[in-house]
């Protein structure tokens, strides 16, 4: 076995757990470990776990009876779900030629990690701008773009357990903007925001539900059972980081006036309010859903849409029409890349497709990350600029990434925790670039990976 040295600040808190026919004092809510390596020796289950220890490793053993006589599981962590099992398992090195793997375990120790890490988010980098934004009620936000051509950016959010996907130049919830738009009035269907994901784990715990491309990947099921926690222990709800607190003042002025820093939106939102619906600049297709290439149905869409949103802000047809966007490619694709408004729309929280104008942008004024410079509203409030520092996962980090109880730093190719206590743990994998005190991003030399934290 090779493991990197790293003495421990707080041994005590890597329990060596025996499990035997009775069961006590386990951690009730986390489901998955990595299991390291399976031994019929005990002494040799022991050396391994103090070596593994000494490294900065949180393990521990557990002991299973048979017909065949005990076994001893040498096994490290508690994670919040199996995508960070996963991802820290294939980080760790083969152990007395065995490769540590994700496991279902609930008798884990209640010493070992008292932050169990979940993988919100994981994607492969090629280059693409990243910037991580805090989101309102204690979320956070990941927003992708591509630049070559400029176009929309990918974001996923992630709040209340939940994870979701849209597209958009620029987006912000609205409860956050100085000048709340009247919902209502607008008529749009609000869906019931107190519902949390119903994705149901093994173990009982919650996971965001699996999505498409940059989600945190699972993989197939373990095959190793659940080892049973003893009757009568229960599994505790688990409180959800307090949101920042201190309201920053919220600058006057629109876009082309003084900035608004998106911390002073998200400082002054409580989390205690639900989001009733986002604003997003996107582009607003001229084409219809399906397009199946007939001229004559692109035609009566495109008239339409230029008539539905000249009326929504009171201009001429032709006005909005002069508008017309298409990408910024030099040399588009008439049958890939149809023309597009730029506009901004209030929409419900899930970020639908169609919803009421607020704005229209004009790209002949030069297309930014952001998006084009708005033109006419119909009282649209300014939207906050996102923090203009980019993530650069290969720039070295500057660390110790600070969270209110905790800090996180490199150690090798692991995300290190330590706490106001002094205990410390290799929580993640990667060296950790971002973090708002809640989440820490990470980078491991090919993915970004994006962590929180469970209280165990």
């Amino acid at each position: 076995m090779s493991v990197r040295p790293n003495r421990l600040r707080s041994v005590a808190r890597l329990v060596v757990f025996i499990v035997g026919a009775a069961v006590a004092g386990v951690a009730a809510a986390i489901s998955y470990t990595v299991q390291v390596i399976a031994v019929s020796d005990q002494d040799g289950a022991f050396t391994i776990y103090r070596e593994l220890a000494s490294a900065g490793f949180p393990a521990y053993v557990v002991r299973t009876s048979g017909a065949q006589g005990d076994v001893y599981r040498v096994r490290v962590g508690a994670f919040a779900n199996r995508s960070a099992a996963l991802r820290y398992a294939d980080a760790m090195p083969d152990v007395a030629g065995s490769r540590p793997v994700p496991a279902l375990a609930e008798a884990i120790p209640q010493g070992i990690m008292p932050l169990a890490p979940r993988l919100l988010w994981q994607h492969e980098w090629s280059g693409e701008e990243v910037r991580v934004l805090p989101w309102p009620g204690g979320g956070v936000a990941v927003r992708i773009q591509h630049d070559d051509p400029l176009q929309e950016a990918t974001y996923v959010v992630f709040q209340d357990g939940e994870e979701r996907r849209f597209g958009a130049w620029n987006a912000v919830p609205l409860r956050v903007l100085p000048e709340v738009p009247d919902v209502a009035a607008f008529d749009i269907p609000m869906v019931d925001l107190t519902v949390r994901s119903s994705v149901e784990a093994p173990g009982g715990e919650t996971e965001p539900p699996p999505t498409t491309e940059g989600a945190a990947d699972d993989g197939p099921a373990p095959a190793e059972a659940a080892e049973g926690v003893p009757p009568g222990s229960e599994s505790p709800a688990v409180e959800p980081a307090p949101p920042p607190t201190g309201a920053a003042p919220v600058p006057d002025g629109a876009r082309g006036g003084p900035e608004i820093a998106w911390e002073d939106f998200v400082a002054d939102a409580d989390a205690a309010e639900p989001e009733v619906g986002l604003a997003l600049l996107r582009d607003r297709s001229l084409w219809p859903p399906g397009d199946d290439g007939d001229e004559a149905v692109r035609a009566a869409y495109r008239a339409s849409s230029l008539t539905l949103v000249a009326r929504a802000l009171s201009l001429d047809e032709a006005d909005v029409e002069a508008a017309l966007y298409d990408s910024g490619d030099p040399d588009p694709d008439p049958d890939a890349t149809p023309p597009a408004l730029v506009v901004l729309t209030v929409t419900d929280r899930s970020a639908r497709e169609t919803g009421t104008v607020l704005a229209l942008a004009d790209p002949g004024r030069g297309v930014r990350p952001e998006g084009p410079e708005l033109i006419a509203t119909a009282g649209a409030a300014p939207l906050p600029v996102w923090p203009s520092e980019r993530i650069v996962p290969d720039a070295p980090s500057t660390g110790p990434h600070v969270g209110d109880d905790w800090q996180a730093t490199g150690d090798g190719p692991f995300v290190r925790l330590t706490l106001a206590d002094g205990a410390t743990w290799r929580a993640g994998v990667g060296a950790p670039i971002w973090t708002d005190g809640r989440a820490v991003l990470a980078w491991d030399g090919q993915r970004l990976l994006l962590y929180d934290f469970v209280p165990r």
